[in-house]
């Protein structure tokens, strides 16, 4: 059985103050590797947290990082740090099996991003899989997973549908969440959106990279409709 692990970047709103674009990634693995991944994750943190004073025990949150806010304030700002984590995320990634999927929303031609997003993911394999997500959207994202069984957009669901998790509590999430927010500085630079004035062009440059290799998909849905 697969598992899924689902986190996003931007928001899915509309209106003053919306993201452009709302991601969402899934990062895929074989259940029997669960533990597998845990502890080889634990000991990437570990190493992270000796070389570049990354904080082991705090969740990964890349937005904070690449804005040097709360525990991750005191990192460098030459582009060490980032350079360091993304080398050794980029090396876990292609470790594998490890399957890696960003699906990439333009707000500007799409109703409803979570949806959408959502089903390109879900669709995009056949097979037993169980979803696994942050608590934040887990239950819009099961009544959505509902009416597209129910209307025959989603033919093959997820068993139990998603479950919650504290993103703080898994690794795996938190990989996702990576990706996700290396997947939205793509599309921004793709587009020529800008990003927060206090993130590092260099350092996003070296973030986006991230998405390219292997086992990862990258997928940016525009306004009409195209890749």
């Amino acid at each position: 059985m697969e598992l899924m692990y689902l986190d996003e970047s931007g928001d899915d709103g509309h209106g003053d103050g919306a993201s452009r674009f709302f991601v969402l990634t899934c990062v895929r693995i074989q259940a029997e590797k669960w533990m597998y991944w845990e502890e080889r994750i634990g000991r990437c943190r570990a190493e992270l947290e000796f070389a570049i004073h990354l904080p082991a025990r705090r969740e990964l949150h890349t937005r904070a990082i690449l804005l040097r806010k709360g525990p991750f304030a005191e990192l460098r700002r030459d582009g060490l740090a980032i350079t360091r984590l993304t080398r050794a995320i980029g090396q876990l990634a292609d470790e594998g099996p490890m399957e890696i999927r960003t699906v990439v929303i333009d707000k500007q031609g799409e109703v409803h991003p979570l949806r959408a997003a959502l089903l390109a993911q879900m669709n995009h394999r056949p097979g037993m899989r169980l979803a696994i997500s942050d608590r934040g959207r887990v239950p819009r994202m099961r009544q959505l997973i509902r009416l597209a069984e129910a209307c025959g957009k989603l033919p093959n669901p997820p068993i139990e549908r998603l479950l919650e998790i504290e993103s703080k509590d898994s690794a795996l999430v938190q990989i996702a969440d990576f990706f996700a927010t290396a997947g939205y500085l793509r599309a921004c630079q793709e587009e020529g959106f800008p990003v927060h004035a206090r993130i590092d062009r260099d350092e996003a440059a070296m973030m986006i990279k991230a998405t390219e290799g292997a086992n990862r998909t990258y997928c940016l849905i525009r306004p009409e409709g195209t890749a």
